[in-house]
């Protein structure tokens, strides 16, 4: 309360957003073989919060994804796979996206071949509306830092065929950016006020 008694909130007894990161891809364009996994690394960032107030918290790690587009040649594909690891008090694994992931999106396209086995020309182009996940994490004690790494990959799923596309193949994959962000949401008790 203050001096005339109205109910004051503290600023986190509400659900507020504590880190936004933004990750831009180093690794968009032109895309060589690239079929063991997990791929070429094309985003990666690292954020993290200290709950530094006196009550717990529970935190949603919400990664948001830019649009992503790509171009493949007949008859090869192309794959984006992501991934986030999280860690309270230390650091998270490497996240890798070789067995466990948290998202793919990809393509591909086979039209065939033509009479001496050359792959017919062809080319496919994909782009994909924004997505988002979350996780949840917690609840967190006053003074407990969650940590969160995050990658993205891109890869060329075998068989690939260094001839495609009629001896002119293009490859190319654009992630463009991800958003990692951390919402923190205090739970219940009674120093949210005063």
């Amino acid at each position: 309360m203050d001096n005339a008694g109205l109910l004051q909130l503290k600023k986190w007894s509400v659900p507020r957003l504590v880190s936004d990161l933004r990750a831009e891809s180093c690794g968009d364009g032109s895309l060589a073989q690239t079929i063991a996994l997990p791929g070429k690394l094309l985003i990666e960032s690292r954020s993290g919060w200290t709950n530094d107030t006196p009550v717990d918290h529970m935190v949603l790690i919400r990664v948001v994804r830019s649009w992503r587009g790509w171009l493949t040649s007949n008859p090869n594909a192309i794959q984006m796979r992501d991934r986030w690891t999280w860690a309270l008090d230390r650091d998270p694994s490497i996240p890798v996206t070789t067995g466990i992931f948290n998202s793919q999106v990809g393509s591909a396209i086979d039209l065939g071949t033509n009479s001496v086995s050359e792959p017919n020309v062809g080319r496919q182009w994909v782009w994909t509306p924004v997505t988002m996940s979350d996780e949840w994490v917690g609840p967190m004690s006053p003074g407990q830092r969650i940590n969160v790494h995050y990658r993205s990959y891109v890869w060329t799923p075998p068989p690939f065929a260094d001839n495609a596309n009629k001896n002119s193949p293009q490859h190319v994959a654009q992630a463009r950016y991800s958003r990692v962000q951390l919402i923190a949401f205090p739970q219940q008790g009674s120093v949210v006020v005063g």
